[in-house]
């Protein structure tokens, strides 16, 4: 807008007020078509909404201008959490519901810290109640595992088997329903409920079968589940042996805490490795400094021989100077020295001539004869 005053002449002006008119109602029409799809979280806001802009919105919803796509934008628990309990019987008549280790399902259990570890059945039961059963097929391979009675399958509901209430024996039925559950809310004196869930009964979410029942064989054919995969190889490699021996010692154990435990040992190794590194690193660095003391006090070991040497020099030099009277003398002594020296080289040469002679006469004899 700023642009558009600021330029000169009328057109271009108009063109400027024109492109910016334009654009900011392109901007408004798409803030405000998009509350449609941004105002399903909120039920009465969506239905709040003018229908003017319902009806530009279903003009323009095949261009999918705008949208509501986000990472679990909608959330599940406006108007209740859904989650599907499994009951099992042994005669049709008294039921049990069979309680998983992390997802709501009793009323009176606390929601479990399980960070960062991931249930997997839990966090796939939680997808299986947003819709019906038949978008989740493997559910009816669960009921199918579980009116078996396979361990591995019961490991995923209850780690510790005890607390699994037909680890003695399968049950003979299994059926499973949805609930809608919210959190307990505080009393008016300020107490809070011994329960944690307050649950409705929704619907019926898989109907009674037992293993032969014609739905759940007809589930299993249809999507192929009944038996198909090979049977597992015995592996003779040390290292399965070796997990699954671990796997038997923490058994019952549960896994976030294992999980933990993993993360605290390997921040105290961690640790212990940066406390030796920066102790290996004080001990080179008490050498160093021992090794240049060292150096220091042998340098000045040797600057003060040097000075001490000097100092010898100096006090020679200084024990030899003497008088005018002894200067005298030593210059005689020299003048005396370098005469006879003069007179022992005079005789050394007179011998040499005499020599050259005796040589040159006895060549002179010799050529006579």
């Amino acid at each position: 807008m700023f642009r558009c005053a600021c330029v000169k002449g009328f057109i271009q002006r108009l063109c400027g007020t024109l492109q910016w008119t334009l654009f900011g109602i392109a901007a408004v029409a798409m803030f405000t078509i998009s509350l449609v799809p941004f105002t399903y979280i909120e039920y009465d806001s969506n239905a709040n909404l003018w229908p003017g802009v319902r009806q530009a919105h279903g003009l323009v919803d095949r261009y999918q201008l705008v949208n509501s796509y986000g990472l679990f934008r909608r959330m599940t628990g406006v108007g209740g959490r859904p989650e599907v309990v499994i009951e099992g019987s042994y005669d049709g008549i008294t039921w049990m519901e069979i309680e998983f280790m992390y997802k709501p399902g009793n009323m009176s259990g606390h929601p479990p810290m399980v960070t960062p570890h991931q249930p997997r059945l839990d966090w796939q039961m939680w997808f299986a109640a947003l819709g019906p059963q038949q978008q989740s097929p493997w559910f009816s391979s669960l009921m199918y595992r579980l009116l078996q009675g396979k361990q591995d399958v019961i490991e995923l509901i209850q780690s510790d088997i005890r607390q699994y209430p037909f680890h003695k024996q399968p049950p003979a039925y299994l059926r499973a329903h949805r609930y809608k559950y919210w959190f307990t809310e505080p009393k008016a004196d300020g107490s809070y409920p011994e329960r944690w869930w307050r649950r409705v009964y929704d619907e019926e979410f898989y109907p009674t079968v037992h293993l032969g029942h014609a739905f759940l064989e007809g589930m299993l054919k249809q999507h192929g589940l009944k038996d198909s995969s090979p049977p597992r190889r015995a592996s003779k490699a040390k290292l399965v042996h070796a997990v699954r021996w671990v796997r038997s010692q923490v058994q019952g154990v549960p896994a976030p805490l294992i999980v933990w435990t993993l993360i605290g040992s390997s921040i105290f190794f961690c640790l212990l490795r940066t406390m030796q590194f920066s102790r290996r690193h004080r001990i080179s660095q008490t050498d160093e400094v021992k090794l240049t003391a060292s150096e220091l006090y042998q340098d000045k070991q040797e600057e003060s021989c040097e000075k001490e040497k000097n100092g010898k020099e100096v006090g020679d030099v200084g024990s030899g100077e003497k008088g005018p009277e002894d200067e005298d003398e030593a210059s005689n002594r020299s003048q005396e020295e370098r005469e006879s020296d003069v007179d022992v080289e005079t005789e050394e040469q007179s011998q040499e001539e005499e020599e050259d002679e005796e040589v040159e006469q006895t060549e002179k004899h010799m050529r006579k004869r």
